[in-house]
């Protein structure tokens, strides 16, 4: 089939679909209304008579076309494994089940949260059931289909994949939230809050949505998860959704749920909070919970990443990366935060004493003071091991990782962010220094509206000179250098990869490998000054494409072209 064939194809079914589906979705909504739903507008006739016609209306036509429609498909792709691996068609059924799958999910809650409140006739659910039926019913038929094909091509199954952890991460956030809420809602009814009371019963208030949401969202985690992507184990995405999106999310909630947390107490402890009751403490039932289910998202999830890192090859290391570096320029982020607050309470504090005038409000020190604490906390032992992570990382991992992209980004950006701040800070210095000097008003005024500038400034500076140094020690390394594009293969037995994974580090570029079949005559035994003459061999080399070949202790560097 045509490329131009193919997206007509499945264009005109995806779309026929829509119609033949919504047209159920109309009838089976119209019969739960007469039959469940106590809608004052299932008494029209006008009511009924309009949304039977949409619905047969839609379904009539629909159906006929996605058919026949549908039915040309299959019979083009019946056994044929080019049409199966198409990419047009995995995304077309990946599309679908990604649609469907989070309509249900979303469907589903509804209706669990009216069972859960006893079946009210006063709440419509005939949509959202209609909606849940059919929504299930078009996901199953189309999973089938793509399960029972298989992915025979290396697009179907990224596009499996994109599925699969999409659908992962939008159950878990679902699970996760019900989860926080769920706790939350309980606690609000304990009798320990002062005078903060809920009249409403337990059960009339949020949990049963609660209750619906964690329900629902783990479902659809839990099967994705454990069941689609079981053994995935060397995909690229995997590694994205475990590092990027449940570690690394779920550590940025966690940080600030304990900030804030952390923040309250010492307002509190400093006797600066307006409200001593116990109503007071309420920010624990969400800041509680938040930790603890992004702890244990944290914890799971970084287990199953430790498990699984043995069998992962350098080419998978970029997610744990981008990961380390991320959480480390959070940690670094918050630590700069809090020592800004904690030199400008200082400055603050000076001003006061110096000019006794300036009002301020009562408490304001405290207050600055505990949002200095609480952040300086989560920040110090966060940046601090993050940090010492890379350190580690960048010792072990040579030149390749003194070049990684993630590397130079982090540092550059944390250098131009310095230098952007320094810049903007010392110009409103000079400028209140020269206005005050020149309008004889140098006084107190200057150094008041000079305060924000004089703290980032006496912070952007070491920050600056740190990361600079690390950069210029990079760059002597030869992290900026250019990279020859060399093209290099090598020819080995399974027992040299781990010595091609040494001579990667090296020359900071992959190298191709090809196994060859026939006795082994053990593992090769290259010092590392072997393997430094290999790697000034191959970079010396003034051909582009270079074949590797190692075999009993002994390697060839050949030029080769392709014809």
């Amino acid at each position: 089939m045509s490329s131009v064939r193919r997206v007509y194809y499945y264009l005109v079914t995806l779309i026929t679909l829509g119609i033949f589906v919504s047209g159920i979705g109309v009838l089976l909504s119209l019969l739960f209304d007469i039959t469940i739903s106590g809608s004052s507008a299932i008494g029209q006739s006008n009511f009924i008579q309009q949304q039977l016609s949409l619905g047969l209306a839609m379904l009539v036509i629909g159906g006929p076309l996605w058919f026949f429609f549908w039915k040309s498909v299959r019979k083009n792709v019946s056994g044929n494994n080019l049409e199966i691996g198409a990419t047009l068609r995995k995304f077309f059924l990946n599309f679908i089940l990604v649609v469907t799958s989070l309509t249900a999910v979303f469907a589903a809650q509804a209706v669990l949260k009216w069972l859960m409140t006893g079946l009210p006739q006063s709440q419509s659910i005939s949509g959202s059931l209609a909606t849940f039926i059919v929504s299930l019913a078009v996901w199953y038929y189309h999973w089938r289909v793509s399960e029972l094909e298989g992915h025979p091509s290396p697009s179907s199954k990224t596009l499996r994949r994109w599925y699969i952890y999409i659908v992962s991460g939008w159950g878990l956030v679902l699970l996760a939230v019900g989860l926080v809420q769920l706790v939350n809602a309980s606690a609000s009814y304990l009798p320990i809050w002062g005078n903060h009371l809920i009249g409403a019963g337990v059960w009339a208030g949020s949990i049963p949505d609660s209750v619906s949401l964690f329900i629902s969202g783990g479902i659809l985690w839990s099967f994705h998860w454990f069941r689609m992507s079981e053994g995935d184990t060397a995909s690229n995405l995997r590694q994205i959704y475990i590092y990027l999106l449940a570690i690394v999310v779920s550590s940025i909630v966690g940080l600030v749920a304990l900030t804030m947390g952390l923040y309250q107490v010492f307002v509190w402890i400093m006797g600066a909070a307006g409200d001593i009751s116990g109503s007071y403490f309420l920010f624990l039932d969400w800041v509680i919970p938040t930790l603890i289910v992004t702890a244990a998202i944290w914890v799971y999830h970084q287990s199953v990443a430790q498990e699984e890192a043995a069998e992962l090859t350098e080419r998978l290391l970029s997610a744990k990366r981008v990961h380390l570096y991320i959480m480390s320029f959070i940690g670094l982020g918050t630590l700069i935060s809090g020592l800004i607050i904690l030199f400008g309470t200082l400055l603050d504090l000076v001003i006061n004493n110096l000019s006794p005038a300036i009002a301020q409000q009562p408490g304001w020190w405290q207050k600055q003071l505990s949002l200095c604490v609480a952040l300086m906390i989560v920040a110090v032992p966060l940046w601090s091991y993050y940090w010492n992570q890379i350190i580690l990382l960048s010792t072990s991992g040579g030149i390749a990782e003194w070049r990684a992209k993630s590397r130079r980004i982090y540092l550059y950006v944390i250098i131009g962010a310095s230098i952007i701040a320094l810049a903007a800070a010392l110009v409103n210095v000079v400028f209140q220094s020269l206005s005050g000097l020149l309008t004889g008003n140098f006084g107190i005024g200057v150094l008041q509206n000079s305060r924000w500038s004089i703290q980032s400034l006496i912070v952007a500076i070491p920050v600056l000179i740190y990361h600079w140094l690390i950069a210029r020690q990079d760059q002597h390394r030869g992290a900026e250098a250019a990279v020859s594009l060399k093209n290099i293969t090598a020819l080995i037995d399974h027992q040299s990869r781990d010595l091609i994974g040494s001579l990667e580090k090296k020359l900071g570029a992959k190298i191709r490998i090809l196994e060859y079949i026939g006795a082994l005559a053990g593992p090769p035994m290259l010092s590392d000054e072997d393997l430094t003459k290999l790697t000034d061999e191959i970079r010396s080399s003034p051909f582009p494409k270079v074949m590797l070949i190692i075999h009993d202790s002994r390697f060839l560097v050949l030029p080769y072209q392709e014809k």
